[in-house]
């Protein structure tokens, strides 16, 4: 479908006011839907609810599927990102490009995981993991004197400061979780009264 779209939008006749709609549950549909940069693209997918079961010390992921359908415009997720990022525009060193900030996003994203690549040990959006990368761009873009990513080619020079907050980030997780058990442990082990 994403070769049918590229090739599509490569017709000199080509309509920029095309509709586009997926079907699937998957949440990959919504990083694609957003590579393609058109304005007019839908997703229709299932509603599934996720709850997080631990038996025997260990936690799986229970997901189970509703009647619901939900439909995402990807037309509004993308003038969230106009919201969220155009106030820091008139501190940019660069011209503001939501489109090469979308991309940027979507190269961000992956460090979350996909089908194809597992997430950093401590990425969890139960953890609030995608708002944590969103705000580390917006706080990079300002010092930023170019985008992260081009035509598909990765800037790693610019991508290092990045890197480096997810760092910071990863190392604080870490001392919060372990602090976590920490105290779960104190609590189920305190003595009773006496």
């Amino acid at each position: 479908m994403m070769d049918y779209i590229r090739n599509l939008k490569l017709m000199p006749d080509y309509d920029e006011n095309t509709r586009h709609c997926f079907y699937g549950s998957d949440a990959d549909l919504i990083m694609l839907s957003l590579l393609t940069h058109e304005p007019h693209f839908m997703i229709i997918r299932e509603e599934h609810i996720i709850k997080k079961v631990k038996q025997g010390g260990v936690q799986r992921i229970d997901i189970s599927r509703t009647n619901n359908l939900q439909l995402i415009h990807i037309s509004l997720l993308r003038e969230y990102f106009l919201l969220e990022y155009k106030p820091v525009a008139p501190d940019m060193q660069m011209a503001f490009d939501l489109e090469r900030i979308i991309d940027d996003f979507i190269f961000f994203c992956f460090f979350i995981g996909n089908d194809f690549l597992p997430s950093l040990s401590a990425l969890d959006i139960g953890e609030g993991s995608l708002d944590h990368l969103i705000n580390f761009y917006k706080k990079l873009l300002p010092e930023m004197t170019g985008y992260i990513t081009d035509q598909g080619q990765i800037h790693w020079d610019r991508a290092e400061p990045f890197i480096a907050l997810l760092g910071k980030h990863e190392h604080q997780v870490f001392i919060n979780r372990v602090n976590t058990l920490d105290q779960k442990y104190k609590f189920r082990h305190k003595s009773p009264c006496t």
